[in-house]
């Protein structure tokens, strides 16, 4: 009998309001070949979080309204969406701004400007469970 394997093709959510950092983080993220919805601000993140399924999401801290840090603790209080890794990235690379994003629920930081290889090995280590 034929069996049918299935497999995920993990999706990253991209939070960045600045749209040059975005499209570098889209840009890097496509050419490696990895799937990825794209968010401006906090409230649109969270209105894909409410309609896709994610499995890593990569936010910016320093933005309007709802910034990185309030979003990754709505992130952790949804059951649903608590078990996603949550990648900060900031262009502050205090240890002050590291411990307050670690405990607002994110897994990792990432300072701004990275290399490519830099978030490709956050992605490839944070999505190593992930079933492919």
């Amino acid at each position: 009998m034929l069996q049918r394997q299935t497999y995920h093709l993990p999706t990253i959510l991209i939070i960045e309001n600045d749209p040059s950092n975005r499209f570098l983080a889209e840009r890097i993220l496509s050419i490696s070949g990895y799937q990825y919805l794209s968010a401006a601000s906090g409230e649109e993140a969270l209105h894909i979080l409410d309609q896709e399924t994610v499995d890593l999401i990569l936010t910016d801290l320093s933005m309007p309204v709802l910034d990185g840090f309030g979003l990754a603790r709505l992130i952790r209080a949804r059951p649903a969406l608590a078990h996603i890794p949550i990648v900060a990235i900031t262009a502050h690379a205090f240890a002050a701004e590291r411990q307050q994003a670690l405990r607002a629920g994110c897994t990792d930081l990432l300072v701004k400007p990275y290399r490519p290889k830099e978030l490709l090995a956050l992605v490839e280590r944070h999505l190593a469970g992930v079933a492919q």
